[in-house]
């Protein structure tokens, strides 16, 4: 009897990354092929018919990790599909307002400790049950204390913006600006001193925890 192999689809633009991780998937009973781009990853819906796509959010030049799970979940429903990234959440990867679909899996890659966690969490999206595994949605520590206003406002100071310019984006007054700053340096009791400057120490926090952000 011939024993069922659930077909991946790795669609990662850095060619080492992704070829060790087919190699590893492969080696765990799965058929998995990679893509190297969200366009090649289209062709690849159809001529090898996946069950499950496994997608880095950040595929370089062209449509992006959620451009692409978008697509398929319009075109191809039935196939489970799975967003990895470095960063915590769409935000700090540096794709602000995207909207990840439904059902759709988001595994952070500093929490897939290894190819037996990354299996399991195939296995859960591909039986239905990717709510699961939303860990762009879980508790972000001293990050939770702040509003959606003013963690945009903090991802922006990661960029290294100054106030001046994430006014001018948000097109907002310098002085709204300059009142969430303070806001984030209340919420993480960051007071002025002779030992940290409070907006690089509410920087460090932030990436401590998102990695370093997306340009």
């Amino acid at each position: 009897m011939t024993q069922f192999q659930r077909r991946i689809l790795v669609v990662e633009d850095d060619a080492f990354m992704g070829s060790l991780m087919a190699g590893a998937l492969n080696n765990e009973g799965f058929d998995a092929k990679l893509a190297l781009s969200a366009v090649a990853a289209k062709r690849q819906l159809k001529s090898f018919d996946p069950d499950v796509v496994l997608v880095d959010i950040d595929l370089g030049d062209g449509p992006n990790g959620i451009d692409f799970i978008q697509v398929v979940r319009k075109t191809h429903p039935a196939i489970a599909a799975i967003l990895l990234s470095k960063h915590a959440d769409s935000t700090s990867a540096g794709l602000q307002g995207a909207h990840i679909p439904d059902g759709v899996a988001y595994l952070r890659k500093s929490l897939v400790h290894d190819t037996r966690a990354l299996v399991e969490s195939i296995n859960t999206a591909a039986t239905g049950h990717a709510e699961h595994l939303r860990q762009d949605k879980d508790s972000k520590g001293a990050l939770d204390l702040l509003t959606k206003t003013q963690r945009e406002i903090l991802h922006m100071m990661s960029l290294g913006l100054s106030n001046r310019e994430i006014a001018k984006q948000r097109n907002v007054s310098l002085s709204s600006v300059e009142q969430r700053v303070s806001e984030i340096f209340k919420a993480f009791d960051i007071a002025p001193g002779d030992v940290v400057v409070p907006r690089v120490e509410a920087i460090r926090r932030y990436m401590a925890i998102n990695g370093v952000p997306k340009r």
